[in-house]
């Protein structure tokens, strides 16, 4: 029998870990130690060079050379991916799952010690390295461990910009075969088998996105977007997933705050021939929420609170409230209307993200928007003649002053 004590009595321990704890904070190259915060599937999980593996023996450990009984050891995975039990054969744990390690382990201690059970279980997931390329906002390398899902992968890159395919994320084996996971699958129902356990030799790949919809407006986005900075104001640029409704895609970006407008709700559109088309919907609605989007879409879920500012040549400088579907027409009416330098035909918008564009007066409003009525150009001739009105009537204040 082959007797380690030095060994042993570094990693004797009376009690086993049992899951994964965050990898938020640790620095590249450290390992994972586990926790009961996580739950991850044996069956799934790739057992790979450097992670640590526990052995727990009922009434000690048979080859410790200890008269005290010793309940679990710590045995790490070198990096030729061979798991070394003293007293035992190597196992080759390339390739191998932890449910087949498992496996394997309790199978050797029953047939070398007459049925004794031993469980055995994973204690630290080894860091390693993977590239992420793509619609990403930082392309590049990122430090993940074997418990780390795709989602956090991708969150270490920074997360899929906007012109990212999230319902088409590659994973790239070193031989070249790729899978493709629908992200949003996971982001709306929870399914872990389209956020999988990223592995070691693999990299990750998003794809750009066929086509865009726009959402904005009074809106509550999701955890993961805002951890992977998606979102940077009330206006959104995502994947256009052909089949989707307006109710759907507003529940994929983390659906409406509890400032919405939920009956208020309506679909911007463009159609070919660049006539615009409102189609409006509740959200309290079911059918009316059911409403096809078509590429380049935008969604407007207005606050109940909102008001569009109508600045420049009005007779009215003032907030006018929100009302969805109406036009620039409609706000500069309610601000008393043009006043007489108006420049009627170069209104612009500026739109809740500080965007400035030209409308036509028929043009419909989006929430949050500032209206702006610059002044007609004056000319030279213009300026000259209101300096010399203006001291004209200067000249003849003061003669009839000092006639007197």
């Amino acid at each position: 029998m082959i007797l380690f004590t030095g060994f042993v009595s570094l990693l004797l321990v009376t009690s086993v870990p049992l899951m994964a704890e965050t990898t938020a904070g640790l620095s590249a190259g450290m390992g994972t130690r586990l926790t009961p915060a996580d739950y991850f599937n044996p069956d799934e999980y790739l057992v790979s060079p450097g992670d640590e593996i526990w052995m727990s023996f009922p009434g000690g450990v048979p080859f410790s050379g200890m008269d005290e009984a010793v309940s679990v050891v710590f045995l790490p995975v070198g990096l030729d991916g061979i798991l070394n039990i003293p007293a035992m054969q190597g196992i080759d744990t390339n390739g191998m799952t932890l449910q087949t390690l498992q496996d394997t382990i309790s199978d050797l201690f029953a047939r070398a010690y007459r049925g004794m059970i031993v469980s055995a279980g994973l204690a630290r997931s080894a860091s390693f390295q993977i590239p992420v390329t793509g619609q990403i906002r930082y392309p590049g390398i990122v430090t993940v461990n074997g418990l780390s899902r795709l989602t956090e992968a991708l969150a270490r890159a920074g997360g899929v910009s906007s012109t990212g395919a999230s319902s088409d994320v590659l994973i790239i084996s070193i031989s070249g075969d790729s899978t493709a996971f629908n992200l949003n699958d996971f982001l709306l129902n929870g399914n872990l088998h389209s956020n999988p356990l990223v592995q070691r030799n693999s990299r990750i790949h998003v794809p750009t996105v066929a086509a865009t919809i726009i959402i904005e407006g009074a809106l509550s986005f999701s955890a993961e977007r805002l951890e992977t900075g998606l979102t940077f104001t009330n206006r959104m640029l995502v994947e256009f997933i052909p089949g989707e409704s307006a109710r759907e895609a507003i529940a994929r970006v983390g659906g409406a705050s509890s400032t919405a407008d939920l009956h208020g709700c309506f679909v911007y559109r463009l159609n070919t021939d660049s006539v615009s088309v409102l189609v409006p919907f509740s959200l309290q609605d079911m059918a009316a929420a059911s409403v096809p989007l078509q590429p380049g879409d935008r969604i407007v879920v207005p606050s109940s609170s909102e008001f569009i500012n109508v600045t420049g040549e009005i007779i009215a400088k003032a907030p006018v409230p929100y009302s969805p579907g109406m036009s620039v027409n409609y706000y500069i009416g309610m601000a008393g209307g043009f006043n007489s330098v108006a420049r009627r035909n170069s209104v612009k918008v500026v739109l809740s993200d500080g965007e400035k564009i030209d409308v036509n007066l028929t043009d419909i409003v989006l929430p949050g928007a500032t209206i702006e009525v610059p002044r007609v150009p004056i000319k030279f001739w213009e300026e000259y003649l209101t300096i010399l009105t203006g001291l004209a009537t200067v000249v003849i204040a003061y003669q009839s002053i000092f006639s007197n």
